[in-house]
């Protein structure tokens, strides 16, 4: 039969497993609010039962010893985590081509009256006057003015469009740094859970600390996290594995850089490693920059077509005109795209030689008041000169497809905001702090641990019993 201490030993057991067990729910309500805690578990189980020798069989059978605290883990599902990173990655894309949509957007400042699609009808329009009254001095300035106005706005336009590319390739080469850091952060983190692991402890706040990076590095670039096992015991080493784009970015306690070289080539957008490989990427800042670099290129490339077929049709029609000093065969504009269009020096040191008049046909001689070429250049404004498009329905037209890449960009943003915003109210469901919850396992765990104090008391006063009644005995002699 057991001793009285054999019940003790039990209570004692039980004072310690509920100890515990409130030391945890104290944890997990001091770190309600920090950012990536999960929620801790007690894993509370029986002890090893006890099979006393029976000699004369008057025991039954193995007795219980009691409970023990197993273990104590953190609450995380797997699934929701990668939800959430592949969520995060494709909203950190999203955000990063909207905003430099409205960069664009605000680069053209259309519409409004001193936009580059304002500015071009003006000058059309200022033909329009000189056909009119073309040996008018002043209506020939105004052209010149105006000319000039278009100029300086294909100027503004392509200088806005073209910083905008320098800054994104700050912020990819900012973010692949970043991206770097992070990796030999979980590999750090990897090195010091994996000895954690094998000595049989679990090392719950550095695995929050680790998802908390890969989280942090999800926005970076789509990351895919494999949990590492031994190829031999095939248990969990506590270490994850975390790919880019099939690159091995972090392997165990071995982080391997990503590369600062973009590509875009064949529709892939991606990094290029020095042996030529290609990283694709599908989501995080990078792919948002990177493919935003593509649509500003793209829009600024339009813009220079616009540019090049306004300088061709403008010359090609004006060097057919007559200015009023006879001549003809000038050029209204130098340059060959939008950074580089001018006004010919030829038309601005003389108003002369604006060609308002049409060549006269032979035998006829050249009329100074004819304003045929004007009339012409200015209905160039509604002839199709590139692409089957008027130089003001093509800029229209990109203008359009800018607004329509924007509104549709921003509404992927504000729905993959949404779902983001789901999947981290499911993860904090599973693995948030839930205050009533403890509260109630508290209560729980403080009546336990009340009863398990009791238990020992009165095992306690029976030894005492016993110990009297054996002081008792000796004194009378018994």
């Amino acid at each position: 039969m057991p001793s009285t201490f054999y019940g003790m030993e039990i209570g004692s057991r039980a004072l310690t497993t509920n100890q515990i067990a409130l030391d945890v729910v104290g944890q997990n309500i001091a770190n309600i609010n920090t950012p990536g805690y999960s929620r801790q578990v007690v894993d509370i189980q029986e002890s090893d039962p006890f099979t006393p020798p029976d000699l004369n069989h008057t025991h039954p059978g193995a007795l219980g010893t009691g409970v023990t605290a197993a273990s104590i883990t953190r609450v995380r599902d797997n699934y929701l985590d990668q939800q959430y990173r592949d969520a995060n990655s494709q909203q950190a894309a999203l955000n990063n081509i909207s905003d430099t949509l409205g960069q664009v957007q605000s680069a053209f400042n259309e519409p409004s009256t001193s936009g580059l699609g304002a500015q071009m009808t003006n000058f059309f329009n200022s033909f329009s006057d000189l056909s009119s009254n073309p040996q008018s001095d002043a209506v020939r300035s105004t052209v010149v003015n105006q000319a000039q106005s278009v100029v300086s706005m294909f100027h503004s336009v392509s200088t806005s469009l073209s910083q905008i590319a320098p800054n994104l390739q700050t912020n990819i080469t900012d973010n692949i740094n970043n991206a770097n850091n992070i990796a030999q952060q979980i590999a750090s983190l990897n090195h010091t859970i994996r000895f954690s692991v094998a000595a049989g402890d679990h090392p719950n706040d550095l695995e929050d600390q680790r998802d908390n990076l890969v989280d942090q590095l999800s926005q970076i670039a789509d990351v895919q996290v494999v949990e590492v096992r031994d190829p031999q015991s095939n248990q969990d080493t506590g270490e994850v594995n975390v790919n880019v784009g099939g690159y091995a970015l972090v392997q165990g306690d071995t982080a391997n850089a990503l590369p600062t070289q973009v590509t875009t080539s064949n529709g892939v957008l991606g990094l290029v490693t020095p042996s030529n490989d290609t990283i694709p990427l599908n989501g995080g800042n990078l792919y948002g920059l990177i493919k935003a670099t593509t649509l500003v290129s793209g829009y600024l490339k339009n813009l220079d077509s616009l540019a090049s077929q306004f300088i061709t049709s403008v010359n090609a029609q004006h060097s057919l005109g007559v200015g009023l000093d006879g001549q003809s065969g000038r050029n209204f504009f130098t340059g060959n795209n939008a950074a580089t269009i001018a006004v010919s020096s030829t038309i601005t040191s003389n108003l002369d030689t604006i060609a308002a008049a049409a060549a006269p046909a032979p035998p006829n001689t050249f009329a100074p008041g004819n304003g045929d070429n004007a009339t012409a250049l200015a209905a160039l404004s509604t002839t199709q000169v590139i692409n089957g498009f008027s130089l003001t329905d093509y800029y229209n037209s990109s203008i359009a497809q800018i607004g329509a890449d924007t509104q549709s960009y921003q509404n992927q943003a504000n729905t993959q905001q949404s779902v983001v915003s789901q999947v981290q109210n499911q993860q904090q469901s599973v693995s948030g702090v839930n205050l009533d919850e403890e509260l109630t396992k508290m209560l729980q765990y403080q009546r336990s641990y009340q009863a398990a104090a009791r238990v020992i008391n009165v095992m306690d006063a029976c030894v005492d019993q016993i110990i009297s009644s054996l002081g008792s005995t000796a004194a009378t002699g018994g």
